[in-house]
């Protein structure tokens, strides 16, 4: 079960100035995605941050801690610091492809909502897609390259 703590503005927009999605948002726009009622959770190691076949369409930013991504039991990667699941179901409110696992008790993680983006201006809603594109391209560029290597 995720626990959720309080955390006040300014400890948050801290640890979003460590992260690297973060890095093109100004002070004052991490300031109001850190001050929107934004979801900080923190789960323990063997936690389900999120189910596969669920329906929820949020997604996380890892601030702290690893997470396993998980397919049919089989496990597919680890994500730590900086990187981000979820943003499939999030952009296509499709079911969960994945379960997500916390493999250490110090995992923590941005849970950003549509409800969250409706709350945030155009300007930063735009700054989160964009990243989310970026990282799309890149793990897609990666998938084609080990393709490449096994034909």
């Amino acid at each position: 079960m995720p626990q959720t703590d309080a955390v006040t503005q300014e400890k948050l927009v801290e640890l979003l100035d460590k992260i690297p999605f973060f890095k093109e948002f100004s002070s004052y726009e991490k300031k109001r995605v850190a001050g929107n009622n934004t979801a900080f959770k923190s789960y323990r190691a063997g936690a389900k941050v999120v189910k596969e076949g669920d329906t929820d369409t949020s997604f996380f930013i890892i601030l702290s801690g690893t997470v396993s991504v998980v397919k049919q039991g089989a496990t597919i990667i680890n994500l730590g610091l900086g990187e981000f699941f979820g943003e499939m179901a999030f952009l296509t409110n499709e079911p969960r492809n994945t379960s997500v696992v916390a493999i250490d008790d110090s995992v923590v993680a941005l849970q950003v909502d549509q409800d969250l983006m409706k709350r945030l201006s155009a300007d930063i809603r735009e700054k989160i897609k964009d990243q989310i594109i970026v990282k799309l391209i890149e793990r897609l560029n990666k998938t084609t390259e080990r393709l490449r290597v096994r034909m």
